[in-house]
């Protein structure tokens, strides 16, 4: 698997249905950092409360205060889908996410196994 992930190609062509997880790699302007995490807080419960999502955990990096892995595990693609077409994620939390990164990148794609 190469440097970026194609969720959204992924999400729309996998046959796949079991639990899966993703980690992403957010690289956060300097200046935006206490922001993002602000924001982090803020969208946490609803975030938490999405059907299907079974663990998210937002870790800082070792080397630089600016950026942060989120580790997402979930029920199914269709969960995720759901999840990732809500307006509130869509119109709120996406889009401001965005205009705090250098470069989003999602780094891993994976079976969930028990």
């Amino acid at each position: 698997m190469n440097n970026l992930v194609d969720l959204s190609g992924w999400l729309a062509s996998t046959n796949y249905t079991g639990p899966f997880g993703l980690t992403v790699k957010c690289c956060i302007r300097p200046d935006k950092v206490d922001e993002f995490k602000s924001l982090m807080k803020e969208h946490l419960g609803m975030i938490l409360a999405q059907p299907g999502l079974i663990r998210l955990k937002v870790n800082s990096d070792f080397e630089s205060d600016s950026i942060f892995w989120m580790v997402e595990e979930w029920e199914s693609p269709a969960a995720l889908k759901n999840h990732l077409s809500t307006p509130w994620f869509l119109d709120g939390c996406l889009l401001k996410i965005r205009s705090m990164e250098e470069r989003p990148a999602l780094k891993a794609l994976y079976k969930i196994s028990d």
